[in-house]
């Protein structure tokens, strides 16, 4: 062979035998290493589960429960990598875990040894090398202890929110024996009133052995449901259980919020943060003051013999039990309040606020049942309760309770006709002093005014007086727009509480509140919390409070509201307000407000279809004043 074609094939074996005795150098080194190395990596390995098979099976065995209760892997990190002896060396690691429901780390130290073999060295673990001082037979899991619910109670002391026995109905599936799973959820759903759909789907998707629960009931509202004929359902079954929730049906909805078990869809949603079991919190104080109301769950965590049937605690946090959260509630007001309207035949709704601290003493909500909160989240045309913003814009343009204005029936702006209430008498068409105007609640003498005061004006009399502010920590609530670019009808609508103004019967207590108290009012409904004060270009001024107060006297002696000039007690100042709307049927309704104030009470009183203020707000005002007396 000629020697220009041996000298490639030459080349390639030596490199061959290069190779070979490189591999059998490593080799031999690997066999001749002191472990120290594998020692370090050890670390790593067994906190991220990465070993040979049967050191990744005992890890499973060993911290398997441990690792799904706590959701992640623990930290590992070498103490002291030992001295290999006899093909052996013992390193000693320190193992931390994070443990859930902010309980803190756990931390303890471990001997793992590892073993010098052909194949170089090999963890020879066993259960004592990843728990403290475990036997062969133990392994690691968590127990969790549930803390007390705190209440939610009134300015007193009162509770109002807080544990309540109940009965969980459903059904046992392993009580179904030779019954039709869906005949009987079909037959339980119609019995207790709920969606039989719905309640099938859940029984049949379950577990053979599961329990599927489809109403819970307050341990005092047994009576309410036809339970002796449950019984004759098979597979149904009532468990007892406790609660967080108000001290009865209906009391203060939107107020206080609720508690109840995560869904597999919150679990879903909340990307870790929510574990099935947990309580979400929904709306109101309890949403605001979960935290504080739930408090700290314990947790211990455990060495656990199956085989045995024996556990023992290894390292417990104690559970920190919820505290009370105390509100501005008055509780005999909120009863009184809630009896005012809860025979109304539309969504109605009572706002009580203490004008010299913004405390919500009362927020009601009717008729019986109701779930929307009106009094809170509602967004309506406040109509002529907003002339109360209207005459002090008007002040502040040179006016004062003296200037006359022309009252006429009708009045057009910008090619619109407007005109008063039908109720409004004949007689008083024509000139007469603004306290008159707003006594008599003329609309067309302020619409005629468009021009005196500008929607800016408007929009930052209306913020002085509280609207538009943000709503109170606690409380999902909407308080008041008016647009400061508002023009032409939509402006002189908006003198009269129509137009584009929007609030809620809140934000018009907050209105009177602030016209009572001197100065602009924040509500509260937190009572440990200071509200933080709106940010006002133009207070109150002491003469501008004087003489809106003297004219809202005026809407009681002289006015609309001259029903409530007998009430004893210190002087009532009010005002009532009318805003039509239009119905699901395309009629004409209308809105019912009034706002009244006595002393260091202020009372807004809301009637979604109702008649004049007078005649439907206005009484349930004045009987919630009669009770606060």
């Amino acid at each position: 062979m000629p020697s220009s074609r041996r000298r490639p094939l030459l080349i390639a074996l030596s490199l061959a035998l290069v190779a070979a005795l490189v591999l059998a150098l490593v080799l031999w080194w690997g066999g001749r290493s002191d472990g120290e190395q594998e020692a370090r990596d050890l670390a790593p390995s067994l906190a991220s589960g990465d070993l040979p098979a049967a050191a990744a099976q005992e890890r499973e065995r060993v911290l398997g429960p441990l690792l799904e209760a706590t959701g992640q892997d623990p930290a590992v990190e070498l103490v002291d990598a030992g001295s290999a002896e006899d093909g052996r060396r013992t390193a000693t690691l320190r193992w931390t875990w994070t443990l859930p429901d902010d309980a803190g780390t756990w931390s303890y130290t471990t001997e793992a040894a590892l073993e010098r073999t052909e194949d170089g060295w090999v963890p020879d673990l066993v259960a004592s090398s990843f728990g403290p001082d475990l036997a062969a037979e133990e392994h690691l899991d968590l127990r969790t202890a549930t803390a007390e619910v705190g209440t939610i109670t009134d300015r007193e002391g009162a509770a109002l929110y807080g544990p309540h026995d109940v009965r969980v109905l459903g059904l046992d599936k392993t009580l179904l024996e030779d019954a039709d799973p869906e005949s009987a959820a079909a037959d339980l759903a119609e019995l207790l009133g709920i969606d039989a759909q719905r309640f099938t789907e859940a029984v049949t998707g379950a577990g053979e052995e599961a329990f599927v629960p489809a109403l819970t009931v307050r341990a005092d509202d047994l009576g309410d449901y036809p339970l002796d004929r449950a019984e004759e359902i098979p597979g149904y079954r009532a468990l007892e259980d406790s609660l967080p929730l108000a001290v009865e049906r209906d009391y203060a909805p939107g107020v206080l919020g609720a508690l109840r078990e995560a869904t597999a869809e919150d679990v879903e949603e909340s990307e870790g943060e929510i574990a099935s079991g947990d309580l979400v919190a929904t709306g109101g104080v309890v949403a605001a003051e979960r935290e504080a109301l739930l408090g700290t769950p314990g947790v211990d965590v455990v060495a656990v013999d199956e085989e045995a049937g024996t556990e023992r605690s290894l390292h417990a946090v104690e559970a920190v039990d919820g505290t009370d959260v105390r509100t501005t509630l008055d509780d005999d007001l909120q009863r009184r309040a809630t009896a005012a309207i809860a025979e109304e035949d539309s969504p109605a709704a009572v706002i009580a606020l203490q004008p010299s601290t913004g405390d919500v003493l009362a927020a009601a909500l009717g008729p019986t049942g109701q779930s929307y909160p009106v009094g809170l989240v509602g967004q309506y045309a406040p109509g002529s309760t907003f002339k109360t913003v209207t005459a002090l814009a008007l002040l502040r343009e040179g006016g004062t309770p003296d200037t006359t204005l022309e009252c006429p029936e009708t009045a057009t702006v910008a090619g619109r006709s407007f005109k008063n209430a039908d109720s409004m008498s004949p007689d008083l068409f024509g000139p007469m002093p603004l306290r008159d105007v707003i006594a008599h609640s003329c609309n067309t003498a302020l619409l005629l005014q468009h021009d005196t005061v500008d929607q800016p004006a408007l929009a930052g009399a209306a913020t002085t007086l509280g609207i538009g502010q943000e709503a109170p920590t606690g409380l999902e609530a909407f308080m008041g727009s008016v647009d400061p670019e508002d023009e032409g009808t939509e402006h002189a609508a908006a003198m009269m509480g129509q137009g584009r103004v929007l609030t809620s019967p809140l934000s018009m207590a907050v209105v009177l509140a602030s016209v009572q108290n001197g100065a602009t009012v924040a509500p509260r409904i937190l009572a440990d919390e200071e509200p933080a004060a709106p940010a006002v270009e133009e207070p109150l001024t002491a003469e501008e409070t004087a003489q809106m107060q003297e004219m809202l006297r005026g809407v009681v002696t002289d006015g609309s509201l001259d029903e409530l000039a007998d009430l004893p007690g210190e002087p009532v100042i009010g005002k009532t307000g009318t805003a039509e709307w239009t119905d699901e049927d395309g009629e004409l309704a209308l809105h019912s407000w009034v706002i009244v104030a006595q002393g260091d009470l202020v009372v807004a009183a809301f009637v979604e279809d109702g008649s004049y203020g007078s005649v439907t707000a206005g009484p349930i005002a004045r009987e919630v004043l009669e009770g606060a007396s």
